[in-house]
């Protein structure tokens, strides 16, 4: 087999069902009365590769081939716009979901280590003044050690 018949056999059901629905959905459109611009033509082409990918991920999902691989390509080809922005909108909302996961992680982190460093001061300032609780008594200098000036 060359690699043209080998990329035919594994990929011809979704190009035969993304050329049906491209076909299919610029023939309701045209029955709906909307008037079809080179600039509509031009934006779904733009979009026929990344149709092509979501249908053959979603054949793949199903466990389908041949006739159910084209079925699927097709409506996806008539859905274009919704599908790919609903799963936009997906892909989106889980980044944003993400991002607030991490955002919030390393704010945390950050008011724990404030919060460790501020009561680290405390402790100083108290063991300083002679006021550390008895629980501190670890940090109490060594009678032998020399005087800080402070």
């Amino acid at each position: 087999m060359t690699p043209v018949e080998t990329v035919l056999a594994k990929y011809g059901w979704i190009l035969i069902g993304i050329t049906f629905g491209f076909a299919a959905k610029y023939a309701m459109l045209l029955k709906r009365g909307v008037q079809v611009k080179a600039r509509l033509v031009f934006a779904d082409l733009l979009l026929l590769p990344l149709v092509a990918l979501i249908a053959y991920w979603m054949a793949t999902r199903a466990g389908v081939e041949a006739e159910a691989a084209a079925l699927f390509s097709a409506f996806s080809t008539v859905g274009a716009d919704r599908l790919v922005k609903l799963l936009t909108d997906r892909f989106l909302q889980r980044v944003d979901s993400e991002a607030a996961a991490i955002a919030n992680n390393i704010v945390g982190t950050a008011r724990n280590t404030t919060q460790s460093e501020l009561a680290a001061a405390a402790i100083q300032e108290a063991a300083r003044e002679g006021r550390l609780h008895p629980e501190y008594k670890a940090l109490k200098p060594h009678p032998q050690a020399p005087k800080l000036d402070g």
